[in-house]
């Protein structure tokens, strides 16, 4: 018995010796040092024969990518089937490595010429948006009847701030299902069994989360504040959703400055109306469109974030206005509101509006069309009020005018206003287009006294066709 034993030793032991030298043998042969696979070569089933490294890795990428793969539902019905998958593979090493991580049956191929019949692994490393949108768009994935889930949130609209629990829906998660998509094709798996049930999109946040819960406190120590700002007749009040982006991060209760000043900003680009369009109906009866001007509020950027920051750190309710660089006459308004000057160039007329009630009316000469010095259009407002003073200028042919007046209301900072014209002894029609004066408006010298009288300087003047 010990000499079967030992026999059967000795001959084990010749045989991996023999295997050994051949191995080593293969390991210094020209056909293992080679870039190309061994002939009578299968790699995942595909012939790859004699192939060199690059046409191998080309071949199982196009075979790869030109299967079929079948999603079929619980009761083994047709769901969807795929193909053409323009995947680019990760395979690169793994074809290099096939000799080296298959030694004994590459040897033996090399020896005895076996077949060498081997697997890698089909690794995706890029796909295509099309073939994503493909898949992900099908529609056993988006039945209509699915709910979506939903992650439970503090209700910021109700003033107790309540919790509103998670919501768990029956819709399909699309990314997740690519995702193992991927993974069936990477292994050769050619038929995917489809349950619904494994893809449910899931809520990530439930009622009982305790960052919810320390969340929901947050909520009701610091988002219960009332900040009311009213311009004229409107009026809003910043919601708690809007204050939380105010807040800093960290719950602390504290204003973000740079955040405030973003909203700060968004205000002024909201509200700000100096220089812009204004469409409206004149108290005079007629539709104005203008833009441009003087006239009009700007909220003044850095002290209304200052003003904001500081309101918000109080935690007080507050009603106020916008701090402006620039206000208006009387209230906040979009158009003129209902005390301002109407200069109408097409009629010719100024006529003065005060508390809605007309007050003043008269014909008037504006600047030339002919000679381009026509009255500029848009919004302004009485800059300052003078009595007996030279208006000077230049006639556009190289003189200068001296022109002394008695009554004086300046409209714009280019020199623009009202003023008696005692040279004219006619008013209105059509005199603008060819005998217009150099911007002004001319008034008669017997309404001008009236008028400057009833005039305050900062009342709005609106200039138009």
């Amino acid at each position: 018995m010990k000499k079967i034993i030992l026999t059967t030793a000795t001959v084990i032991v010749i045989i991996l010796a023999a295997l050994t030298a051949a191995t080593i043998g293969y390991t210094r042969s020209s056909d293992y040092t080679s870039d190309s696979l061994p002939d009578n070569t299968t790699v995942n089933g595909i012939d790859c024969s004699g192939m060199d490294y690059a046409e191998a890795t080309d071949k199982l990428s196009e075979a790869w990518n030109s299967r079929t793969i079948i999603i079929s539902g619980n009761l083994n019905e047709e769901l969807a089937r795929f193909t053409d998958f323009g995947f680019t593979y990760d395979i690169d090493a793994p074809v290099k490595d096939i000799k080296k991580d298959n030694l004994i049956l590459a040897a033996a191929n090399h020896y005895f010429k076996t077949p060498l019949s081997v697997s890698i692994p089909m690794i995706v490393s890029d796909f295509s948006f099309e073939f994503k949108q493909a898949v992900t768009s099908s529609d056993f994935l988006h039945r209509g009847t699915a709910t979506v889930s939903r992650d439970a949130y503090v209700d910021l609209e109700d003033p107790d701030f309540p919790i509103i629990p998670e919501v768990y829906g029956t819709s399909s998660d699309t990314e997740k299902f690519f995702n193992r998509l991927i993974h069936h094709i990477q292994l050769g798996d050619i038929r995917f069994i489809f349950d619904e049930r494994d893809y449910y999109t899931m809520p990530e946040v439930t009622a009982d989360d305790e960052d919810l819960i320390d969340y929901q406190k947050y909520c009701r120590k610091y988002l219960k504040q009332k900040i009311t700002y009213k311009l004229g007749n409107e009026s809003f009040t910043i919601s708690a959703e809007q204050l939380d982006k105010l807040l800093a991060d960290d719950h602390s209760g504290k204003a973000e400055e740079e955040a405030v000043a973003g909203y700060v900003k968004e205000l002024a680009a909201k509200y700000d109306n100096v220089g812009g369009k204004r469409e409206f109906t004149s108290l005079t009866g007629y539709k104005v469109t203008v833009e441009g001007g003087t006239y009009g509020w700007m909220i003044d950027q850095e002290k209304e974030t200052k003003k904001l920051i500081n309101d918000i750190n109080s935690h007080k309710n507050v009603t106020r206005k916008p701090v402006y660089s620039a206000e208006g006459y009387g209230e906040y308004s979009r158009d003129m509101g209902n005390t301002y000057i109407d200069v109408d160039i097409t009629r010719q007329t100024v006529t003065y509006f005060k508390n809605g009630e007309q007050k003043f009316t008269s014909k008037c000469v504006t600047g030339c069309q002919a000679t381009g010095t026509t009255t500029d259009i848009g919004a302004y407002y009485i800059l300052n009020k003078v009595t007996d003073v030279v208006l000077r200028g230049d006639n556009g042919d190289g003189t200068e005018y001296e022109s002394p007046v008695k009554y004086w209301l300046g409209v714009t900072w280019t020199g623009e206003g009202f003023h008696d014209a005692d040279w004219r002894n006619k008013f209105g029609g059509d005199i603008w287009k060819r005998n217009g004066s150099h911007g002004c408006i001319n008034m008669p010298p017997k309404v001008m006294p009236e008028f400057y009288r009833m005039i305050d300087v900062g009342i709005p003047v609106v200039n138009h066709y």
